[in-house]
């Protein structure tokens, strides 16, 4: 799901239909942003279950439903990870 092309050094993240070019910086902004969405609001509050996304680049908005902000959590604690955790899974 993210890939990094060392040539142009770029993480890739693929994600449904799109892929996204991120630097380091904005994957790391990017991250930030996914593990701030209280998870519990989606399902306790008046909440709608749609996040709204922009990447650092503004080119690119992800409307977010509660499951894909569950999936991206996911995957980017997974490529944060150290890699004896990542081999140990």
């Amino acid at each position: 799901m993210i890939t990094f092309n060392k040539p142009i050094n770029k993480y890739i993240l693929r994600f449904h239909s799109k892929h996204i070019e991120l630097s380091f910086c904005e994957l790391l902004v990017f991250r930030t942003k996914i593990n701030s969405i209280d998870i519990c609001a989606h399902f306790y509050d008046n909440h709608k279950g749609i996040e709204i996304i922009s990447l650092c680049n503004l080119k690119e908005i992800l409307i977010l439903e509660t499951t894909d902000v569950l999936e991206l959590k996911k995957v980017l604690e997974t490529f944060f990870a150290p890699v004896e955790y990542q081999l140990s899974h």
